[in-house]
């Protein structure tokens, strides 16, 4: 039997709708997906900022403590200093190297030992008195007295 022209328009119509539904339907699919895809990318770098901002805090506080320990270190190194204890011997010590107490003095602002004072033990070699702290006008005002 031979179908009439209308009967084989309404079937081509008909596959032409399924064909569209199918494509519409996928291209939904396709939306959905791209629309799943730059949510999860969104997510991703809001989580990177986060995480950036948190570490940006984290180092900020390290940064503060190492601070801190480190005018703890001065402080002991200057507290040693004082107790005329030479740079060599600090150094060896604190098993640190002579440049490093030498750093922490000067940090501390306590660089009023000589070069003389890292070598001899803070004597003086010539008569094997110990170095004095006074200024030379004291050291006159006590000679003339």
């Amino acid at each position: 039997m031979v179908q009439r022209k209308s009967a084989t328009k309404t079937e081509a119509r008909e596959r032409a709708r399924r064909a569209a539904a199918e494509s519409m339907a996928r291209e939904q699919r396709l939306l959905e997906l791209g629309e799943e895809f730059f949510v999860a990318q969104g997510e991703a770098e809001q989580i990177m900022e986060t995480a950036e901002q948190r570490m940006t805090e984290i180092r900020a506080k390290a940064e503060q403590e190492a601070e801190r320990a480190k005018e703890d270190q001065v402080r002991v190194v200057a507290g040693m200093k004082g107790e005329r204890v030479t740079v060599p011997e600090i150094a060896q010590r604190l098993e640190l190297s002579v440049a490093e107490v030498r750093g922490l003095l000067k940090s501390a602002g306590a660089g009023a030992f000589t070069s003389e004072d890292d070598a001899d033990g803070g004597t003086n070699e010539a008569n094997g008195e110990q170095a004095s702290t006074e200024s030379p006008e004291h050291e006159t005002a006590d000679v003339g007295a």
